[in-house]
């Protein structure tokens, strides 16, 4: 062990009493791990003098940078290499003593608290060719010190408040990586400069790069540039043409460009990624683009472009294509066969002409993982028509967005064999018929069923059973019966929402649209963002009746529950005060009866109630949550009920019935110890009367009795009067 070079620790709990016999350690890998002692009695790693690399990324240190001083004060400052404290939630103001470790390469810093500016004494530490201070708290200027590591490679210093300038980075000729996102950037104030470096990568998402929202003319300058990032750059100026022909990954979205795009696109020939979304682009697609075969994601995402299958017509590695918001002609030959296999399609909004119907070039599409048609607009109609077959060969897809179309018919049976489906959204069409009950045996991996506003009918099947759901929309259709009462059995929705990095099954590289009724509006909501942490039921606006199953009480991750505009009676469920996330509750326009119950004070979450126009009865709780409801109009239509923030006083007799309500719980047990005592006195009079009633009418029973009582006297006297006698004896 004496021997030992290289010791990787990571992600463990670790007792360090050890660590001081480590002397010829050169490597110490400690990241993620949790010290049981604390982290300062780690001073004695300060004498592992040929410790070279350390790491303690994501490390709970909880302390503030200038205790670390005493570690790195010793032997330490001439041996050590490699740094990373990133995410050791480390605070204060950056440290002047790191510029003393001057042998030192790497340094990673980032995810921290660390505020105020860079020392210049980070220019002592010339060896330094990767730093990384990227989403802490720094401001000010870059620093003179920086400017002085002319050996620095890679600097990361995404997402602070630092100013940055051409002059900042004069010196730094090694430069390869540059991320500078998230700060205040004048990189585009001299029309003729000329950077001391060749970039690879370059971040600069989010920056104003003024004084002129144009390209940076020195871009051109970069000839083995492979990653550009402009989004959200305030660029207001026609497509830049003179890129280098390195480029594999080129992101432009949310910016003003706008102009038609260069034919010269098509020279980008190592181009995988390229990202246009949201700017002013108009035009056709250039012919130029058929030369990009290796291009993997193609985002054109709400522009004003022209894009007909010629555009496409090279295309063969694409494997994601958002054209939404776009003018397409993809659909005029019905003999076309892309040279592609999608993975994600979106096309929303689109105007694909001429025919209204699926492009027939779809059933070639058989590795579909997501296919996004939601409010496509063919030739200023909706899609009309059944759902063809052809889709039911994508047995692979995990999302399939038909909504805001006129499609008709039953949902296809075919669907079934779609197993691995995660989304199935067919909302606001003109869908007919039952909801199938293969939906709850055979898309077991479904997390969002959507059938909103068609006109499905019958029952509400069977659909416990799918484990994964989160987001369950039935609302205005014709549904009648009752609220199946295993709705309170969905697993996914009993356990606390969390956010999933993963909404798919297989592939990550996609952005999921959902329009959902939420808070009194339909909100577009996205799996980057709110769809993967929200959980919802809507059955509103059908034709339901009976009671509302106590078992949803379970579902204690639920955030929004819509059950208006039906039929349902009954009282509303005492257990609803078990849904402890529960944000929105909408009961309204029903035939409920009873008293509201008081457990809904305690739901802490709750920002939108509406009960009303039901029948209910008795006071308005108060306390807790239900004192931020003033508005009257959620309680309007319930003539019995009264209490703020209804301006109807409580009457004696509603009074009554609020008191019979806040007891409502002891009631049951009242009767319970009424009907006890009633028992107690039958059994009782039943066995008073069984025995007295035998002595008093049969004369041997009356005789055997009494004589019965005269021997057990008789001998009662026996046994006292000789036991009386012997306790004489022994006295005397």
């Amino acid at each position: 062990m004496k021997q030992l070079e290289v010791l990787d620790l990571n992600t463990n709990q670790v007792n360090h009493s050890g660590l001081p016999l480590l002397t010829s350690l050169k490597a110490l890998d400690l990241s993620g791990s949790v010290f049981q002692d604390g982290f300062m009695r780690l001073a004695p790693i300060s004498n592992l003098c040929k410790l070279q690399i350390l790491n303690l990324h994501y490390v709970p240190i909880n302390d503030v940078l200038a205790n670390l001083k005493m570690v790195f004060s010793g032997c330490l400052r001439n041996s050590m290499e490699e740094l990373y404290l990133g995410g050791t939630q480390l605070s204060g103001f950056f440290p002047n003593w790191l510029g003393n470790i001057k042998n030192l390469k790497s340094l990673d810093l980032s995810f921290n608290s660390i505020y105020g500016s860079v020392p210049a004494s980070i220019g002592n530490i010339s060896l330094l060719q990767y730093l990384y201070l990227d989403s802490n708290d720094l401001n000010g200027t870059i620093s003179k010190g920086i400017g002085q590591l002319k050996s620095l490679v890679d600097l990361d210093l995404y997402n602070n408040s630092l100013s940055i300038s051409e002059d900042d980075l004069v010196n730094l000729s090694s430069l390869k990586y540059l991320d500078i996102s998230y700060n205040f950037i004048e990189l585009n104030k001299s029309d003729d400069w000329i950077p001391p470096f060749q970039l690879q990568s370059l971040s600069m998402d989010f920056c104003q790069i003024g004084p002129t929202p144009q390209f940076p003319k020195w871009l051109r300058t970069q000839t083995i540039l492979r990653r550009l990032q402009l989004s959200n750059a305030g660029i207001k100026d026609m497509f830049f043409d003179r890129l280098p022909s390195s480029h594999e990954y080129l992101d432009l979205s949310y910016n003003s460009l706008n102009g038609s795009l260069p034919a010269s696109l098509g020279n980008l020939s190592m181009l995988r990624y390229l990202i246009l979304r949201s700017n002013y682009l108009t035009g056709m697609f250039p012919e130029g683009i058929k030369r990009l075969k290796g291009l993997v994601y193609l985002d054109l995402y709400n522009n004003s472009l022209s894009l007909s299958e010629d555009g496409l017509a090279n295309l063969s590695s694409l494997k994601i294509l958002d054209i939404s918001y776009n003018s397409i002609h993809l659909n005029k030959s019905d003999e076309w066969i892309p040279p592609f296999q999608l993975n994600r399609l979106y096309m929303q909004f689109c105007q694909i002409l001429p025919t209204p119907h699926f492009p027939k070039w779809f059933r070639t599409q058989t590795t579909f993982g997501e296919l996004d048609l939601s409010n496509t607009d063919l030739s200023s109609n909706k899609l009309v028509g059944g759902v063809p077959d052809s889709l039911c060969n994508l047995q692979t897809l995990e999302s399939l967005h038909l909504s805001h179309n006129n499609l008709s018919g039953p949902i296809p049976h075919c669907l079934k064999s779609c197993t691995e489906l995660a989304t199935l959204d067919l909302g606001h069409n003109n869908f007919i018929g039952n909801i199938p009950t293969w939906i709850g045996e055979s898309l077991l991996y479904l997390k969002t069923l959507s059938l909103r506003s068609n006109a499905f009918t019958g029952n509400i099947p069977q659909l416990s059973s799918l484990p994964y759901i989160r987001i369950l929309d039935l609302s205005n259709n014709n549904l009648s019966g009752t609220i199946p009462q295993s709705f309170g059995d969905f697993s996914a929705l009993k356990g606390a929402p969390a956010y999933h990095c993963c909404y798919f099954n297989n592939n990550t590289l996609s952005v999921e649209y959902m329009w959902l009724f939420v808070k009194g509006s339909e909100i577009k909501y996205t799996t980057t963002r709110q769809l993967s942490i929200d959980t919802l039921i809507d059955l509103s606006n059908n034709n339901l009746s009976g009671n509302i199953p106590e078992k949803l009480g379970n579902l204690h991750g639920l955030r929004s529950l819509n059950l208006s505009g039906n039929y349902l009676t009954g009282q509303i469920p005492r257990s609803i005060d078990e849904m402890k996330q529960l944000e929105v509750l909408d009961l309204s326009r029903n035939n409920l009866s009873g008293v509201i119950p008081s457990g809904l004070a305690s739901l802490n979450f709750l920002n939108q109630l509406n009960l009303s126009y039901n029948n209910l009865s008795g006071r308005i709780p108060t306390g807790y949550q239900l004192q931020t409801f003033t508005d009257p109009s959620i309680y309007a239509g319930n003539p019995n009920l009264c209490g703020p923030p209804l301006p109807k006083n409580c009457t004696m007799n509603i009074k009554k019935a609020d008191e019979e309500e806040q007891n409502d719980d002891s009631f049951e047990s009242r009767i319970k110890t009424i009907w006890l005592y009633t028992s107690i006195t039958l059994g009782f009079i039943i066995g008073f009367w069984a025995i007295c009633g035998s002595l008093l009418l049969l004369q041997t029973w009356r005789i055997a009795y009494f004589h019965a009582i005269d021997n057990m006297f008789d001998k009662l006297y026996v046994v006292m009067v000789v036991t009386v006698a012997k306790y004489k004896r022994k006295l005397q």
